[in-house]
């Protein structure tokens, strides 16, 4: 029996959102000022449609709790925080991962592990001490094996 209601109120939304697309560019803009208090961010027929379907859903099943809608404005807040010179994104590759650099004529190849960066034998902390170790020189060990455009 509810069943039944639940298909029927599927059915409903479905029908709304297919609608949006025959629907005209003043008649979307209507629709959107009756369920949304703010102006469209971006003035797309497709992104209003996308917003649109997505807020005939939210009225008709619910929206998101509050609980996880702090994580996502939390979320929101970290990635949009500017980046300043003292801030950089640390370069984290899955373990397993195999990085191979052609240095001189010579093959080297380092395995990420849980604990740094296997080389010939031994683990190290970081790429720049392998690099320092295959040239004999201080490295930025993303610059040596070229990962700078990577991380």
């Amino acid at each position: 029996m509810n069943n039944n209601m639940d298909n029927k109120q599927d059915l409903a939304v479905v029908k709304q959102i297919v609608a949006l697309q025959s629907k005209s560019a003043k008649e979307l803009h209507d629709f959107w000022y009756r369920v949304f208090s703010h102006p469209p961010a971006v003035d797309s027929r497709q992104h209003m449609i996308a917003k649109l379907a997505y807020r005939i859903q939210e009225l008709t099943y619910g929206g998101t709790d509050e609980t996880t809608e702090n994580k996502i404005q939390a979320a929101v807040r970290e990635i949009s925080r500017p980046k300043n010179s003292g801030s950089f994104r640390k370069f984290t590759p899955m373990v397993g991962t195999r990085i191979v650099k052609e240095y001189r004529g010579k093959m080297h190849e380092v395995t990420v592990v849980s604990d740094g960066f296997a080389y010939a034998g031994a683990v190290y902390s970081s790429l720049s001490a392998i690099a320092n170790r295959i040239t004999g020189t201080k490295w930025n060990g993303i610059k040596f094996f070229n990962l700078n455009n990577r991380a």
